[in-house]
């Protein structure tokens, strides 16, 4: 790719990119990642031919990480330089990224790149004629991302490699190789830094760039070493078509319940098993949701084996604090640090007994078949036949093994199997009380009554039973049966 070729791609990849000349989109402000080596002040002069093509504003941005003493200093004020030649704001920070290597427990090449891209977002944050950020990352760097993301294990998003757009960071020299940008900017006479750490280093890249390419060469022959790249491109367009559906799948079955992000299992189970998964990961990442990089396949898998196996009510915590929890069908995304609410203290509680008469139409007033009424919002009332009650009342929360012989129903039932038929969610349990005489529970408040408080006859004698917070008066002085 000669000279005037590498222009003319520059203009039409950053019009691609940016979106520039679609129905109308005028250019948004551009700024350039700029280090000082070949490719970011390739990227740079070919920015500053588009920017002044398309009236766009452009500037561009140097982090000094300060790892390499002088020699730092040195692309600094290179960078400074070549910007106030072409007349380009350039903003320049320092920042040591070992510090946060160590804090992370990462590499040192990790952390450099995390300090960048936060080094990015502030300064866009900051300036709202600027809108995209184009770093210098190219066919070369392809083909080594992709080299190196196969022997780690990954799928089909690792094996796209660097992607042309990830959100406001464009990378339009994919598909320009590292000897091309050399021969143009020699073409230009425009001088360029080198970093020798990036051949003499000891990390991942550096010693595949020296050892691996060039026996990668030496048996597939010249060139071989750009295919990677190639299937990069081949996955992209593959990754399109899934990102589409993908996209629908989370827009129809995203929803909120009681404030909480969750999904009907039933549906995102249907779904083929690839669109699953990734249906998961974009819910599971969207807004409030965890950090994408502690979402790894592993736990993507964990979800689907717990969700094999588990029943309502249980739980899955996921790194960073996000707990999954499954409710019926559905599938809730909760806050692992958030407090549960609270429980329900039976010793808030008085019961209090007041004698009656059932009305003539007891069905109309609800008391043959009805789980009691509620009369206030700490407050329940239960009318049934006096002579029904043994020994004295007493209300408690309920306890696992709780059991109660449920009103229409031969023998007794577990009060867990109750609260699954009647779909409570398993937080709410710790708030339901119980009452009990001395035969057992005659009474799981607001939800279930016991077969032997059924009335009979209309007009016989019957106490109402009241459940209510300590706090409110009750008209009622009558507890005796």
């Amino acid at each position: 790719m000669n000279r005037p070729s590498l222009k003319k791609h520059f203009l039409n990849r950053l019009d691609q990119l940016t979106g520039f000349g679609n129905s109308g989109v005028p250019a948004s402000g551009l700024l350039v990642g700029l280090s000082g080596g070949p490719d970011s002040v390739a990227l740079l002069l070919g920015a500053k031919i588009w920017a002044d093509e398309r009236l766009a504003t452009l500037a561009a941005c140097h982090l000094n990480h300060r790892l390499r003493g002088s020699e730092a200093d040195a692309d600094a004020l290179f960078c400074q330089d070549l910007c106030d030649k072409l007349g380009i704001r350039l903003f320049v920070h320092e920042e040591d990224p070992r510090p946060l290597a160590r804090s992370r427990g990462a590499g040192l090449e990790e952390a450099a790149r995390s300090l960048r891209h936060g080094f990015y977002r502030k300064i866009l944050a900051e300036n709202d004629d600027l809108h995209w950020v184009a770093t210098g990352h190219h066919r070369d760097d392809q083909a080594e991302t992709v080299i190196m993301r196969l022997f780690r294990g990954t799928g089909p998003d690792g094996m796209a490699g660097i992607r042309p757009v990830s959100g406001q960071v464009i990378h339009p020299l994919l598909d320009v190789s590292r000897s091309q940008i050399l021969t143009w900017l020699e073409e230009c006479g425009q001088p360029w830094r080198t970093d020798a750490s990036n051949l003499e280093g000891d990390n991942t890249r550096s010693r595949l760039r020296r050892e691996l390419l060039p026996l990668i060469r030496s048996i597939f022959g010249e060139g071989a070493d750009h295919t990677p790249a190639r299937l990069a491109e081949l996955w992209e367009a593959d990754l399109d078509f899934l990102e589409q559906n993908t996209n629908q799948a989370v827009s129809k079955l995203a929803h909120e319940t009681g404030g909480q992000p969750c999904l009907p299992l039933d549906q995102l189970l249907d779904l083929h098993p690839a669109l699953t998964a990734r249906t998961l990961r974009r819910w599971l990442t969207g807004p409030g949701g965890m950090n994408p990089a502690r979402l790894e396949s592993v736990h993507l898998a964990n979800i689907h084996t717990w969700l094999r196996v588990s029943t309502s009510g249980t739980t899955l915590d996921l790194p960073g604090g996000c707990r999954l929890q499954r409710d019926f069908n559905y599938l809730l995304m909760t806050n692992s640090a958030d407090e549960a609410p609270p429980m329900r203290n039976a010793g808030d509680y008085r019961i209090l007994v007041a004698r009656c008469h059932t009305p003539e139409d007891v069905d109309s007033f609800g008391l043959r078949e009805g789980y009691g009424s509620q009369s206030g919002p700490e407050t329940w009332n239960l009318t049934c036949p006096s002579d029904v009650l043994k020994g004295n009342l007493k209300v408690r929360n309920w306890q696992e093994g709780d059991r109660i012989h449920p009103f229409g129903l031969d023998g007794s039932r577990k009060l867990s199997d109750l609260f699954q038929q009647q779909r409570i969610p398993a937080a709410d349990r710790l708030r339901v009380l119980v009452v009990e005489d001395d035969e057992g529970i005659i009474w799981v408040v607001g939800l279930a009554r016991a077969e032997r408080t059924r009335l009979l006859q209309p007009g016989c004698p019957a106490v109402t039973i009241t459940v209510a917070a300590r706090g409110p008066n009750i008209q009622n002085t009558d507890t005796k049966k």
